[in-house]
């Protein structure tokens, strides 16, 4: 034990010992509740002392007080027989032999060998792996990438993440579509725009209904702007 604990365990001992923790019998049932609090409180100060001090060593000692932390780490570590089969993967598809080291930091990324032959698939062939990882980033998946081409979008790599970086998605540009709105009122800035400022497909369905007619793209961006 610690001198700073020894001091401590002495003054608890010195107190009783000059009766500050005796109860006079014959005292009133007062004297006795406040008594009895202040034992309370002493206890409770040595207890978080101790606590205190406890955690500080542990601390400074460097030991680890989370172990499960290094487990689950561990545990989302990918196995030698994928690393070895996505590398292999990735070097069918142009990508060079890359190292362990590498192949961990795309899939840390979210970059896998699954992911970069749907994204070629889509129409992006030569998607470089600066790419992917950019692409991952915004949030850009396969199915949003082979829907925007199934819509009639000839998108770039960079367009694909500046929409998903505004929150388009190929669902309000379906149904955008559905209620009238051509691919030549929503470009892809149009788009970007619209979602930018909250405009969702019910809002334009709502309006026409009360208008009687399709708004445009640009009454929508000005009605969501006054109605914020």
């Amino acid at each position: 034990m610690s001198t700073k604990f020894k001091n401590l365990r002495n003054d608890l001992e010195d107190l009783e010992q000059d009766g500050q923790f005796d109860i006079d019998e014959t005292s009133s049932s007062g004297s006795k509740s406040s008594s009895k609090i202040a034992n309370y409180i002493l206890l409770f100060a040595f207890i978080a002392t101790l606590t205190f001090y406890a955690g500080s060593q542990f601390n400074s000692s460097g030991i680890d007080l989370n172990p499960l932390d290094n487990i689950v780490q561990e545990f989302n570590q990918p196995n030698e027989d994928l690393l070895n089969r996505m590398g292999a993967w990735m070097e069918e598809m142009g990508y060079g032999t890359l190292t362990h080291e590498e192949l961990i930091a795309l899939r840390a990324e979210g970059v896998t060998a699954t992911y970069t032959s749907q994204i070629r698939d889509a129409g992006y062939p030569e998607v470089t792996l600066e790419q992917l990882v950019e692409l991952q980033d915004a949030d850009v998946s396969s199915t949003f990438t082979s829907m925007m081409a199934e819509l009639g979008y000839e998108l770039t790599v960079q367009d694909l993440i500046d929409m998903r970086r505004a929150d388009v998605t190929a669902f309000f540009t379906s149904n955008m579509m559905d209620l009238g709105y051509t691919m030549e009122e929503l470009t892809q800035e149009n788009l970007i725009r619209m979602r930018n400022i909250g405009v969702t497909h019910t809002l334009a369905e709502r309006l026409t209904e009360e208008r009687g007619a399709l708004p445009t793209v640009d009454e929508l961006i000005r009605y969501r702007i006054s109605n914020q």
